[in-house]
């Protein structure tokens, strides 16, 4: 790499817009600009619901991020969330081009991707990710990487993440309306697993849960690629709003109490269990009385995360990974600083839990590392991984060049790969 590049994550969230500007070169990944979470607006459970309030809140991030970073943003990796996020995967098969001696190409890995990519989407779907999971050349299975080796016949097995069109381009639209192009759609939940996962977790086996304000979104790994992912439709949001519904209060009360409580439960982690039968003290909230029992406060917390979990659970259970995931399970995302989350996760999935926070980067760690951050930490290191292994010192030369884009396409695959 003759010179270093800059990459920029925008993380779209329900609740906060985060962008992560980062200076890539051959051998570091150097956080150098971050916008902290910006409260985002026009955005809800992952969709775009007010353009001029979403442009708005992701300018805010951008400008923010620009002033530390001291350079401007033309282009960034964004993430895309939502329950129309769906999966599915899917198989193609190919035979090798007979005109070098049978020695596997990468336009034979190109063409059998295509290949597995040609299934039956509604219009109204887009393909996010085609990601490959293992190649077979002549029912010899478990091969990585193809290119070079001998053989008739190539499969390979994908998994494919899609998802509504007009929400991707909305999304599109808003960045685009900051004056920042759209480098790739990043799925959230394949973001953070770049993140705060390792190459271990994912070969063994491991479920990501990414828990957000507005979605709870959730990816499965096994074997070093993805499985399965979805999008649930509840987040750290409702759980305020329960505990301002139980307490009368106001939202942005409740909130406060929440991050209280949790700050107080990471504290206390090495000690006497929180002191759970002691009273909390509410006197500056304006409520109805000035102490509240913590077990009261606690229990409205363990619902909703029970309820989360739950339904998590049943996913699991519904795509038969149930057993296969001895990696256990990675909490991350703002909600998984909530209290008691770890525990609740262990009840209800019946799994190690650990919680995931960004890894992999240098420069301003200490801005970037909470598991709020797994997102936007994420996508900048999906492009990094896309960068390196195309070697190129423009994304935008992907777009232009069309002679060049096959051969690119096929180092992104590969760049996914174990």
């Amino acid at each position: 790499m003759p010179k270093e590049k800059i990459i920029t994550g925008i993380d779209v969230g329900s609740t906060k817009v985060g962008t992560t500007i980062a200076s890539v070169s051959e051998s570091r990944v150097s956080v150098i600009g971050v916008s902290g979470e910006v409260p985002s607006k026009g955005v809800n459970k992952g969709n775009v619901v007010d353009i001029d309030s979403a442009v708005e809140a992701i300018a805010a991030s951008i400008e923010k991020a620009e002033r530390m970073a001291g350079v401007s943003v033309s282009s960034a990796f964004v993430t895309i969330n939502g329950s129309h996020i769906e999966t599915l995967n899917s198989h193609g098969v190919v035979a090798v081009s007979p005109n070098q001696t049978d020695e596997i190409s990468k336009e034979d890995v190109s063409r059998v991707i295509e290949a597995a990519q040609a299934v039956s989407l509604p219009s109204t779907r887009q393909v996010i990710h085609v990601i490959p999971r293992d190649f077979s050349i002549d029912s010899q299975e478990g091969i990585k990487d193809p290119v070079g080796m001998s053989g008739v016949r190539l499969e390979v097995e994908t998994n494919i993440i899609h998802g509504a069109s007009i929400a991707l381009r909305n999304i599109a639209r808003c960045v685009n309306q900051v004056g920042v192009n759209v480098d790739e759609m990043v799925y959230a939940g394949l973001a953070s697993a770049e993140a705060v996962l390792t190459d271990t977790e994912k070969e063994l086996g491991t479920l990501l849960v990414d828990i957000g304000g507005g979605t709870t979104s959730m990816i499965a790994f096994l074997d070093g690629s993805p499985v399965h992912s979805a999008v649930l439709p509840i987040g750290g949001k409702l759980i305020t709003s329960d505990l301002a519904i139980g307490l009368r209060s106001r939202l942005e009360d409740a909130e406060r109490i929440k991050i209280r409580l949790s700050n107080e439960a990471v504290l206390s982690k090495n000690v006497d269990s929180v002191r759970k039968d002691e009273d909390f003290d509410v006197s500056e909230f304006g409520l109805e009385i000035d102490r509240l029992p913590r077990q009261m406060l606690y229990k409205i917390l363990d619902a909703r995360l029970e309820e989360i979990f739950r339904l998590i659970a049943l996913e699991v259970t519904k795509v038969n990974l149930n057993g296969k995931l001895p990696a256990g399970v990675v909490v991350t995302g703002g909600g998984a600083l909530t209290a008691n989350v770890e525990r609740s996760a262990k009840v209800n999935l019946k799994m190690p839990v650990r919680l995931g926070i960004p890894r992999g980067v240098t420069g301003l760690i200490d801005e970037i590392q909470g598991p709020s951050s797994a997102s936007g930490v994420g996508a900048v290191l999906y492009g990094v991984k896309l960068f390196r292994g195309s070697q190129l010192l423009s994304f935008d030369d992907r777009r232009g060049n069309m002679n060049k884009s096959f051969s690119k396409f096929v180092d992104k695959l590969k760049s996914f790969l174990p």
